[in-house]
């Protein structure tokens, strides 16, 4: 069982006028400057197409898209500043919507407990210094893993060997585990005893920033209606982290061969494992050198 949130809006008669369905034609146009090609790519009939912008145009009373008819480009549709305007703001406030609703749930129907380690302990040799508290988009790189796990834990646990990563983790209220061991399996156990009694433990790189809110939560409750199997996120079926592991691995994930961490045990298990499937690859990118922050910052 999962919460479902759908956002509509109505007009003063009650019809409905705008929707996700709306919502994904005019990104569509965004994207191939052509209100035919949006629909064709929908499977939609250019008739409807044009039907459904033209009823939301009159709704809201401003044009969403301009259409210009021949010329040298053979024509096409671009959105209009109002347009784009617009939907960013559904964007977010579906978004929003979604994630109130998918609290709400979890208040009110609680599953399994799930914990989250965010894996903070690297020394960035091939960056050439700690990556973690380099600027990215004007704050500390781990602040955009930060805000992507927040809100969706029961409990969450950043482990580290970086003082100055520590310090900004504890100024907004994270708790922290600050050591000195070598290896990734260090982390994982230290990670796995500060969480405690879980039923579940998400396992997330801190050099990931433009992993989104919406795939981790996801990922969470993709194991929540199937708590049995190790889920870890993948990109055309290609696994890559986060990991979120049941309690049947903890032990095991406690005693990992040194140097190794949670992929190793996922991998030992391959029929015990369901990936769940994201839809951008930058997502699961790690910044290991300054050319790929530079890249990702661009994006």
């Amino acid at each position: 069982m999962k919460p479902v949130t759908k956002i509509q809006f109505l007009d003063e008669n009650g019809e409905k006028f705008f929707g996700e369905g709306p919502f994904r034609l005019l990104r569509l146009v965004e994207e191939t400057g052509s209100l035919r090609c949006a629909a064709a790519s929908m499977g939609m009939a250019y008739s409807k197409a044009l039907k459904l912008v033209s009823q939301a145009e009159k709704a809201l009373g401003f044009p969403l898209a301009q259409r210009s008819v021949g010329g040298k480009d053979g024509g096409g549709s671009t959105l209009t500043p109002e347009g784009r305007e617009f939907l960013q703001k559904y964007e977010a406030y579906r978004d929003a919507c979604v994630q109130a609703n998918r609290e709400l749930y979890a208040q009110y129907f609680p599953g399994k407990t799930v914990g989250c380690v965010i894996m903070a302990s690297g020394l960035g040799k091939r960056f050439g210094g700690n990556k973690l508290m380099a600027d990215f988009g004007g704050q500390p790189m781990i602040a955009r893993i930060l805000a992507a796990t927040e809100g969706i834990f029961d409990r969450r646990v950043v482990v580290t060997r970086h003082e100055d990563v520590a310090l900004l983790c504890r100024k907004q209220g994270i708790e922290v585990v600050l050591h000195d061991l070598p290896n990734r399996n260090d982390t994982v156990r230290l990670g796995l005893e500060a969480v405690g009694n879980m039923d579940g433990c998400l396992f997330c790189p801190a050099d990931q920033p433009l992993l989104k809110r919406d795939t981790v939560a996801e990922l969470v409750s993709a194991w929540q209606a199937k708590p049995e199997f190790i889920w870890r996120t993948a990109y055309e079926n290609q696994p890559g982290a986060p990991i979120l592991f049941p309690e049947w691995a903890f032990e095991e994930l406690r005693t990992l061969p040194e140097g190794k961490g949670g992929a190793f045990l996922a991998k030992k298990y391959p029929e015990r494992v369901r990936l769940h499937p994201v839809r951008d690859r930058l997502e699961l990118i790690d910044v290991d050198t300054r050319e790929t922050l530079m890249e990702l910052s661009e994006q």
